[in-house]
């Protein structure tokens, strides 16, 4: 009895394992031939790192049980995880230049309630980026970054708001605001900048696009209006920046991975992913803590894990080689954390 039990289980077992490797290999081929246009597929690549993470223990059964099939799977699936993340863990040396010839550029999104807004300048002292671009400013964090960072960021614009629409960007070098239009549906209005850094114009860019909530999710035309209008935002971007021959920084909050078309739309532009290129490992800036406000989902009080997800991005045009990024830590509040990267013209 006890070995036709045994039996059973393992034939359901490898019956449920087949079954999710079949399903795995279909994901991984829509979200590489698709990038992302079916919004289920887009919903799942935006945990796509997980996924890979949940085949963990079908892997190590298909070893125990000397199962070549679930074993070749495995290794496809692993091949695959290289190929997708590897990237992001190949050592990035480079010779960094004296400050003069550089220029340090932050991304920012604050959490429009986060209710101490000391700690969310202080991260920003200590960074000490020469422009930051932020998401979400509430009107206390704009008072406080015009009353109290005035000396250390001299030009500031600001369009606050107590709901998550707040846009800002802080420079320690004058810049200029450029007519001009993204389209809609932005959560805020992006800010258009031409920044004077030693006598070079730089295009900056400061935008925030829609996210796809839980209520999104749950109706799939909703998800799918939205994702369509973030691929949307991106050519807008593309197209305004093809115009203009001096050298750009785009920085934002894109509430998308960079398995998805908008990421892909920006890439394939020529504007180059500043963590890609010179930041190591996965770089999840989404979601964190549990601070009132926070998008980080709870049920009944327990809280899905911290830091899923990259969803806050640096982008350069070519003109630049970017040098190093990091993430700034977190302020205890935000549920994002801030992007840094040291940037050089070449």
């Amino acid at each position: 009895m006890k070995k036709k039990l045994h039996t059973s289980f393992r034939s359901i077992f490898l019956a449920a394992s087949d079954l999710i490797f079949a399903f795995f290999f279909l994901w991984y081929a829509l979200m590489t031939f698709t990038d992302g246009r079916f919004i289920l597929v887009s919903l799942l690549n935006m945990f796509a790192f997980q996924i890979f993470l949940l085949l963990i223990p079908f892997a190590l059964a298909g070893i125990l049980l000397r199962v070549r099939r679930l074993q070749a799977a495995s290794l496809a699936a692993l091949i695959l995880f290289v190929i997708t993340f590897g990237k992001f863990f190949l050592p990035k040396q480079k010779i960094l230049s004296s400050p003069a010839d550089t220029l340090k550029v932050m991304t920012y999104n604050m959490l429009v309630f986060t209710p101490d807004v000391v700690k969310v300048a202080e991260v920003i002292r200590e960074e000490n980026a020469d422009i930051v671009f932020m998401q979400e400013t509430s009107f206390a964090m704009a008072d406080y970054l015009q009353e109290e960072m005035l000396d250390e960021y001299p030009y500031q614009i600001h369009d606050p708001s107590d709901i998550p629409l707040g846009m800002s960007v802080v420079s320690k070098y004058p810049f200029q605001p450029i007519d001009g239009s993204l389209g809609e549906g932005w959560v805020g209005t992006p800010i258009l900048l031409a920044v004077d850094w030693n006598g070079k114009t730089v295009n900056a860019i400061n935008f925030h696009m829609p996210p796809t909530g839980l209520a999104a999710v749950i109706d799939l035309g909703a998800a799918r209006r939205i994702s369509k209008m973030r691929a949307s935002q991106a050519a807008n971007i593309v197209r305004f920046l093809e115009g203009r021959s001096a050298p750009a920084v785009v920085a934002g909050d894109a509430n998308d991975v960079f398995l998805n078309d908008a990421y892909r739309t920006l890439v394939g532009a020529g504007l180059q992913d500043v963590w890609s290129e010179s930041g190591f490992g996965l770089g999840h800036t989404f979601p964190g803590n549990k601070s009132v406000g926070t998008s980080r989902l709870h049920i009944g009080g327990i809280y899905i894990p911290e830091w899923l997800v990259r969803i806050d991005y640096l982008f350069v045009s070519r003109e630049w080689e970017p040098l190093s990024a990091h993430l700034a830590r977190t302020d205890g509040y935000s549920d994002h954390r801030g992007v840094v990267a040291l940037l050089r013209l070449r």
